[in-house]
């Protein structure tokens, strides 16, 4: 029974280890590589295909070398073409398991200096806004923000972004997207692995008692 806990131990240990170390994004082309958006940027209508991407509402502008493009990553997307539009794509995930989505957001810094709007939706999340307000940005300084929510997969998962703004061009910029499998905290399996040294206390403390 002692070596039983502790293989079951040192297996909790080795899946955090594991889990740390293989992360699998989950989203292709999150950081718009492929197609490239080229020296400038290249519209897409709704409608068309952008990779991997559906495009719909309006339009959206694939963004290559117009601005500067978050954590390096080889593109960006106005979501707001010459009218609102959005980006969607369907993720292979388990239903009833735990998910992490990142990305980055700004604002397109040319005109409609102000608050703009995205709907994100994938699983059990469903149309939440991300707020950007341009302004402060540049093409050159694009000031992203990290954004980090989590959520529950369903039997369909669709990750969508939308712009929420209600007309013109000029609107929510979005770039390196990932979903990841949602890793437990630290004090998570600090929790476990102090329950599985309790367990083994408890049953060596058994033995004691019944060999006395």
């Amino acid at each position: 029974m002692k070596l039983a806990i502790l293989a079951a131990t040192g297996a909790a240990a080795l899946a955090f280890a594991s889990s740390a170390s293989a992360i699998v994004n989950y989203v292709s082309d999150g950081d718009f590589s492929s197609p490239s958006g080229g020296a400038s940027y290249t519209p897409y209508g709704g409608g068309s295909s952008m990779g991997p991407w559906t495009v719909g509402g309006n339009s959206v502008d694939l963004i290559g070398g117009y601005w500067q493009n978050p954590n390096g990553t080889a593109g960006s997307v106005d979501l707001d073409g010459s009218a609102p539009g959005s980006i969607s794509q369907s993720l292979s995930l388990i239903a009833g398991d735990h998910y992490t989505l990142t990305f980055y957001l700004s604002g397109n810094p040319d005109g409609n200096i102000g608050p703009h709007t995205v709907d994100v939706s994938v699983g059990n999340l469903v149309g939440d806004a991300f707020t950007y307000t341009t302004g402060s940005n540049s093409r050159t300084s694009m000031n992203y923000a990290l954004e980090t929510v989590n959520f529950t997969a369903t039997a369909t998962n669709v990750l969508s972004f939308s712009s929420a703004d209600a007309s013109g061009a000029y609107g929510p910029v979005v770039g390196d997207i990932s979903v990841t499998a949602a890793v437990p905290e630290p004090a998570t399996w600090a929790l476990m692995l102090a329950g599985f040294g309790g367990l083994g206390l408890a049953l060596r403390g058994r033995r004691r008692f019944a060999i006395a």
